[in-house]
């Protein structure tokens, strides 16, 4: 009892010690820079006329951005949850930098808890966990984009959130935060296989999966009613409110399945593994994966299958996450979505860390053993050797 309380102890300490740094180094960095960065033009200046024209709420302090029709952006090629966030951000704290960036800051402090709690769910070893919520701490895809007011730590968090509540066979809990997810950026439904296909292998009833799927609707309907009631005051009925926004993502599936030009930064979802492209930012951060990391985490599972690894389903969980997510971006990329960036890696990065760290001692042990075994093979065939017929010759 007292080295488990002695474990606990050390294991919040650990833990609040990697959220404390995420937040103060955050805070100075998102603090240094107070003007539009990146996509921050776009969603930022969206979260404004959004509070503006949806709510009658304005927050506007800061100029408007240098883009074509900042006043009238509405950012309607993807979902708004991300950007009522950013609004309600500045409500609180005014238009600036700290307000666009700080939900995305504690968004990654959370993931770091989440990836203990998710190790710690399928591996039962705390000393796993915190070596991922390590992992995520010092993410290199996930770090520079908690710096920066866009989508994709958003929808990093959301789905880290909806892949735990799993572990812990929080189905319908699961499929509301899908539902954010979704609400967020439509790319989360790349993840969508692996959470159901995981939901069933974790005891998930087929009416609770469906009443789940089911959630995840009405929760990204329910995030869109306030454009609808919008565009419905602007053309006098409910039933053109709800065409208009019909209509809005028809433009945006036909636009996220089309290629933007050739982009400076682009690169296809393979590229992500190896840094083809980095993303850069601002203060000399960029984001782009740790290819050590990513190298790792493909590798344990072929070295699980050479060695014949005994190893449980769920520590393959983050793996079906990971590849579920990567053959969506690949195959939207074949149907012509080739303008994609080495950011989107944040819709799987958070498996990363599980993955190593669910798989990385099952099959040291497993290789340990069989080295050890082929040694005392060795040694007994020499063994044999010097006492055989040769040896008198």
């Amino acid at each position: 009892s007292f080295i488990e309380n002695k474990q606990s102890s050390l294991t919040i300490l650990v833990l609040t010690a990697f959220v404390t740094y995420i937040l103060v180094n955050g805070y100075y960095v998102i603090t240094s820079c107070d003007d539009y960065v990146s996509d921050e033009v776009y969603y930022v200046s969206a979260a404004k006329n959004i509070g503006l024209y949806i709510f009658g709420v304005n927050v506007i302090e800061k100029p408007y951005p240098n883009i074509p029709n900042p006043k009238g952006n509405l950012n309607l090629e993807h979902p708004p949850l991300a950007k009522y966030i950013m609004f309600l951000s500045m409500l609180v704290l005014g238009d600036n930098s700290l307000a666009w960036r700080i939900p995305g800051l504690i968004m990654r402090a959370a993931i770091v808890i989440l990836v203990y709690l998710s190790t710690l769910k399928i591996t039962g070893s705390s000393y796993s966990a915190i070596l991922a919520s390590a992992i995520a701490t010092f993410d290199p895809i996930l770090k520079p984009l908690s710096f920066i007011a866009m989508l994709e730590i958003y929808l990093a968090f959301f789905l880290t959130l909806a892949f735990t509540l799993i572990l812990y066979r929080k189905y319908l809990s699961t499929y509301i935060v899908f539902g954010l997810a979704l609400a967020t950026k439509y790319s989360a439904l790349f993840a969508l296989p692996a959470f159901t296909y995981i939901s069933f292998k974790e005891k998930c009833s087929l009416k609770k999966l469906i009443l789940g799927l089911i959630l995840v609707a009405i929760v990204y309907c329910a995030t869109w009613l306030p454009f609808v009631l919008y565009f419905a005051s602007k053309t006098g009925s409910i039933e053109e409110g709800v065409v208009r926004v019909i209509n809005e993502h028809l433009f945006a599936l036909k636009w996220h399945l089309s290629s933007k030009g050739g982009h400076g930064y682009s690169a296809p979802p393979w590229g992500w593994l190896y840094n083809e492209k980095i993303w850069p930012i601002y203060g000399g951060y960029a984001a782009h994966s740790n290819t050590y990391m990513v190298a790792l985490f493909l590798i344990l599972p072929i070295l699980a299958l050479t060695f014949k690894a005994k190893i449980r389903e769920k520590y393959l969980y983050p793996y079906y996450w990971f590849l579920s997510v990567f053959l969506g971006f690949t195959l939207i990329y074949f149907l012509g979505s080739t303008t994609q960036f080495i950011f989107y890696a944040a819709t799987y990065e958070p498996a990363l860390g599980i993955g190593i760290m669910s798989l990385i001692f099952p099959v040291a042990d497993t290789i340990e053993n069989k080295v050890t075994m082929l040694k005392n093979k060795i040694k007994e065939r020499l063994h044999r050797g010097r006492g055989g017929p040769l040896n008198i010759l």
